[in-house]
């Protein structure tokens, strides 16, 4: 076990930076924003032109995004300064979560289990892609990623409410809809907050309160961030970008009429065929989950009556709603980059669907959907063959 410790990050790490190809670096927003933490400020000064998802407001140019990556990016932006290369960042944080993710299987289901289901998260995937590329959207998903990995390690282990806290705090401010991540402990922990009597639920608000008191720091800040920005305290930044005449959003930023339109692509979004070499690329616009992760599929047979499972579809549902209520879906990406707000929920319910043994036939579907993510690594990355 030991050595798989050692060696799930360094090849992770090894894997990620090897397949980089630099099209990510210059999306380098939390670089920017760093800076400008470090020389007293919130505005970005001078942006380049190529930053489109910059808020212009009240003579000032803010970034759009949360600010918890940029704020793990200080330390080397103060040693090297803002040409420090971006994705190094997110292949870091992208191996530590592998790591992360086999020491939680580990705690949940037998070792064997754990370690395919690790090597299944690296390598099958969407998360190779987004992790070795490293533009802004994609690190704000890696590094929410790695505070919902250290979440459920704290609560499968130490189990401390105010740490749990703290760490979906930390993921909060790097992907606002993580926050629904709390139902995961709600459900699966609920004798924590809860006493069940024939007519009547009590709740207990000493461990509500230590929950909370991790918590609402990082929602404070959220809130003061956004309002030295733009003067309110809820996350307007997207609303003040000039997106309403792209056709997407034609039901404005928010709406239910979407909801359809993501499920479509989460499910049965393809590749693109062609009639030349190489006749099939990936679509930039959305593709579907089982297609892009085919050891998905194991989820059919994962124990739903398990309060595992159950917490996990929940949690899943709640991530999930705010990215089916929005007008755009993410892209350009490979697959639906979205997942990656739920990720681990959907890993846990694939290692559930194992049933404890890692069969030949599971085995072979952890090797295809290693094998569809190299093929979209290789084609966008290093062959810029993709289309809509």
């Amino acid at each position: 076990m030991l050595t798989k410790v050692l060696l799930l990050p360094l090849i992770t790490f090894l894997v990620y930076a090897l397949s980089n190809k630099g099209e990510g670096a210059h999306w380098n927003y939390f670089i920017l924003t760093a800076d400008a933490f470090l020389h007293g400020h919130l505005n970005i000064l001078n942006p380049p032109s190529w930053l489109n998802e910059l808020v212009f407001w009240k003579g000032f140019y803010y970034s759009v995004f949360p600010p918890m990556p940029a704020i793990l990016l200080m330390p080397f932006v103060a040693l090297f300064g803002i040409n420090f290369y971006q994705p190094i960042l997110s292949w870091l944080l992208g191996a530590f979560s592998v790591l992360l993710s086999y020491m939680v299987f580990c705690k949940v289901f037998n070792e064997k289990v754990a370690f395919w289901t690790s090597i299944l998260y690296a390598f099958g995937t969407i998360q190779w892609f987004h992790a070795q590329v490293g533009s802004a959207w994609y690190l704000a998903h890696i590094t929410s990623l790695f505070f919902l990995w250290l979440f459920l390690w704290e609560a499968f282990t130490k189990h401390r409410l105010i740490i749990l806290g703290f760490f979906l705090g930390c993921a909060y401010l790097s992907r606002l809809p993580t926050i629904f991540a709390l139902i995961f402990i709600l459900v699966y922990f609920s004798k924590d907050f809860f006493s069940f009597h024939r007519f009547r639920i009590e709740i207990n608000w000493k461990n509500a309160l230590l929950f909370l008191f991790g918590l609402i720091p990082f929602l404070l800040i959220n809130a003061l961030y956004n309002y030295l920005r733009y003067g309110v305290i809820s996350d307007i930044g997207y609303t003040l970008l000039p997106i309403f005449n792209e056709p997407w959003y034609k039901f404005g930023f928010l709406n239910i009429n979407y909801v359809p339109i993501h499920l479509a692509e989460i499910f049965t979004a393809m590749p693109i065929i062609i009639g030349i070499f190489p006749y099939i690329i990936p679509s930039m616009f959305a593709m579907a989950i089982w297609f892009t992760t085919p050891a998905f599929i194991l989820m059919i047979f994962a124990r739903f009556r398990t309060k595992i499972a159950i917490a996990s579809i929940l949690t899943i549902i709640a991530i999930a709603i705010p990215s089916l209520l929005h007008g755009g879906n993410g892209f350009s990406q490979f697959g639906y980059r979205h997942t990656l707000d739920y990720m681990p929920f959907l890993l846990l319910l694939t290692a559930s669907g194992m049933r404890d043994m890692v069969k030949w036939w599971t085995k072979l579907l952890i090797f295809l959907s290693i094998l569809i993510n190299f093929w979209g690594v290789i084609m966008i990355s290093h062959l810029n063959k993709w289309g809509i």
